[in-house]
């Protein structure tokens, strides 16, 4: 007889939970799509897509509140009507009348656990992946507003701005933009060529899984800072350059294993993986010259490569220096070698060299090299019957030291930065500045990827646990207040289930800021105060 009550139970608490579940989750994920578009960061296309894939992530939300109506309301039901009166009378124990709710929350708790821990991650990255293909929305919408759109390594701001009607297919848009104003920063934060043009454009496709844009300025003066040059084009077309998605860089889009990855080594975060290209875009001429430097000690003389040319430039009779090379004494002059398939073409001494980073170096494959310039050159060719005086060029751009070295693991890469940071004796004292803010922005991005890693690891605990808390206090109030109206209980339900998810947001954000025990104090208080209602109710319960 119980296992009938008990089956009866469960199909009317699952028909009103699914029932309940669907409609909390449609209403509270356009109230997810408001933001969006009040940003007017979604097109018309992808307002419902956008709706759609937001409701398995406000399942994490529904969930709980829905399975406590749902308990509330059959419980109460059956409470009214005398029912759970006379299986008390009758010998049932509440605990197998409550059985129905304990399983049904038991199994929820588990589904919303394997939910929260891969479902909805990758549902969250979509939702702002749809945001992000929406592209040329945003790229308007950021001008717009008086702000700067970031493509690539470029801020662009315009007057005026507009998107055209559709180019070259779907997969192509054009924008259009007057007054135009363009600065090209690198990934180390330093600003190189400013465009300041009359009209210009932006395409957008994609490629793969990727945005590119490609801008183009017309009637446009070219700023280049570095080499203090300023020129007027009627035309200016820089390279294409990847819009950065961004969504990935956080741990809440992570699922379960690779979520523990991030907590066990920080240094696979995306967060952590952009500071570290920084640090390692910071450092690379300074880490060339300190090999070139290293390479000179031990052999006394050092090999640059030009892979371009095919060339070789042997330096002889120098030590580092200055801002890069300077004779070794009692040597007055250095002296450089220039070497084609391995036969000496050309020779050059010079009171000094200086070593700089070549202009865009660091390409997609993060390939660096170093530009050699010779102060007061005086060369002349080799290996010929008449050795005649020649003329040294400027600048000899793109040198290689020796061979390419294997790409640097991330603990290597942190030990050579520390090392620069530490240098006292120029040239490499001029990168140490650099090095040692990039350390600390490394250093920061890590603990804060660790925590932020940290504490979604246990917020996707507390979360699943609050289900089957809800379902049991949603019964017991039911039972105990039978003849209070069926929302009122619900209200006394509700408002401790608000408190536990304030709680839960709040002991997240502690431990985001590395206050681990006082996070998971807070986080799990709100499911402590769950738990110690149902006892405590219960006991009333019972007694009555």
């Amino acid at each position: 007889m119980p296992w009938i009550l008990v089956r009866h139970s469960l199909v009317e608490l699952s028909k009103v939970l699914l029932l309940t579940t669907a409609i909390i989750v449609v209403v509270v994920a356009f109230g997810a799509v408001i933001k969006p578009l009040t940003g007017n960061l979604l097109g018309p296309g992808g307002i419902l897509k956008y709706i759609f894939l937001a409701m398995v992530p406000m399942l994490q939300y529904a969930l709980p509140f829905s399975a406590g109506f749902a308990a509330t309301i059959v419980t109460h039901r059956f409470a009214a009507d005398n029912e759970i009166q006379a299986m008390s009378v009758s010998g049932i124990s509440y605990r197998v009348i409550l059985l129905p709710q304990i399983v049904l929350g038991l199994v929820l708790t588990v589904f919303m656990f394997f939910l929260v821990q891969t479902a909805i991650p990758r549902f969250l990255g979509l939702m702002s992946d749809v945001i992000t293909r929406d592209a040329a929305q945003i790229f308007v919408s950021t001008i717009r507003s008086g702000e700067a759109f970031r493509a690539g390594d470029f801020l662009i701001y315009a007057d005026r701005i507009a998107i055209d009607d559709e180019v070259g297919g779907s997969s192509l848009q054009r924008i259009r933009m007057e007054g135009v104003a363009a600065i090209e920063v690198d990934r180390s934060g330093q600003l190189g060529t400013e465009f300041v043009a009359r009209s210009g454009s932006a395409d957008l496709y994609t490629s793969g899984s990727e945005i590119v844009v490609k801008v183009a300025f017309r009637e446009a003066t070219v700023l280049r800072p570095s080499e203090s040059t300023v020129a007027f084009m009627s035309l200016v077309e820089p390279l294409p350059t990847v819009i950065d998605a961004g969504w990935e860089r956080s741990p809440k889009y992570l699922p379960w294993s690779e979520l523990f990855a991030v907590v066990r080594d920080p240094s696979r975060g995306a967060l952590v993986a952009i500071e570290m290209a920084q640090l390692r875009d910071s450092i690379a001429p300074a880490l060339l010259i300190d090999r070139l430097g290293r390479q000179i000690q031990e052999s006394d003389h050092g090999i640059l490569v030009g892979e371009e040319s095919g060339r070789t430039y042997e330096i002889r009779d120098a030590i580092l220096g200055g801002s890069g090379l300077i004779p070794r004494p009692p040597a007055k002059r250095l002296t450089v070698v220039e070497s084609e398939r391995n036969q000496p073409i050309r020779e050059a001494t010079a009171l000094s060299a200086a070593l700089v980073q070549t202009t865009d170096s660091a390409g997609s494959e993060g390939v660096y090299r170093i530009d050699l310039l010779l102060v007061d050159p005086r060369a002349r060719t080799v290996g010929g019957e008449n050795d005649r005086a020649v003329r040294w060029p400027a600048r000899v751009v793109g040198l290689a030291v020796g061979t390419d070295s294997p790409e640097e693991s991330s603990t290597q890469l942190m030990e050579d930065a520390r090392r620069i940071a530490a240098q006292t004796a120029p040239p490499l004292a001029t990168f140490a500045p650099s090095a040692q803010k990039f350390i600390e922005k490394v250093e920061r991005a890590t603990s804060d990827t660790r925590y932020e890693a940290l504490s979604h690891v246990w917020m996707r605990f507390a979360q699943p646990a609050s289900v089957v808390l809800m379902l049991v206090l949603g019964a017991i109030l039911a039972i105990w207040r039978r003849n209070s109206l069926p929302l009122t209980i619900f209200l006394l339900a509700f408002l401790p289930a608000i408190a536990n998810v304030l709680l839960i947001a709040s002991g997240q954000s502690i431990m985001r800021s590395s206050k681990v025990g006082t996070g998971l104090t807070v986080m799990w208080m709100g499911n402590i105060i769950l738990i110690a209602l149902i006892f405590g109710i219960g006991r009333r319960m019972a007694r009555r």
